[in-house]
């Protein structure tokens, strides 16, 4: 690895994935229901708001995510980025990657006829195939890709449980 490393974070709490999901479902919410007041309260495109909502809130970059004997390896074209604009959630099973994004228009040398950057929020998350060390994972960005190296760790131990009579 030879680029900006980026930090990342093993998350041991269990239910802090859950609580950003939900942070995220809540602002899609209210979005979609200014985009269904700002229609009249049109019924039948609440599908239609959701999804121009999610659009102008959630940037999904470009990954893939490739396993070897001994690791995952998990890469996001992330153009136009740095190494701190970015969070790196990993858990034991899953990997999350968050960036806010912000695009200023240059407004002083001209009239802005089109543009497709984004401003918003870059959210990714996978359940990963197989069970990683938090740890010890590692991140680099390099010319627009972040690779995050995630080094495979034992599967937790199953325990039997019987049941009470």
């Amino acid at each position: 690895m030879a680029g900006p490393k980026v930090p990342v974070k093993s998350v041991k709490k269990v239910g802090s994935l859950l609580s950003e999901l939900l942070e995220i479902e809540r602002q899609v919410s209210a979005r979609a229901h200014e985009l269904f007041r700002d229609h009249g309260w049109q019924a039948g495109r609440e599908s239609e708001n959701w999804l121009q909502a999610e659009k102008e809130l959630l940037w999904r970059p470009c990954a893939e995510l490739v396993e070897t004997d001994g690791e995952l390896r998990a890469s996001f074209a992330l153009a136009g980025l740095t190494a701190k604009d970015i969070k790196i959630l990993v858990e034991p099973n899953h990997l999350t990657v968050r960036v806010v994004t912000k695009h200023k228009g240059i407004k002083d040398e001209g009239t802005c006829h089109f543009s497709e950057f984004h401003r918003g929020e870059l959210y990714r998350s996978m359940v990963l195939p197989s069970t990683v060390i938090p740890e010890k994972a590692q991140a680099e960005m390099k010319e627009g890709m972040l690779t995050v190296i995630l080094p495979k760790g034992k599967e937790p131990a199953r325990k039997k449980i019987q049941t009470k009579k």
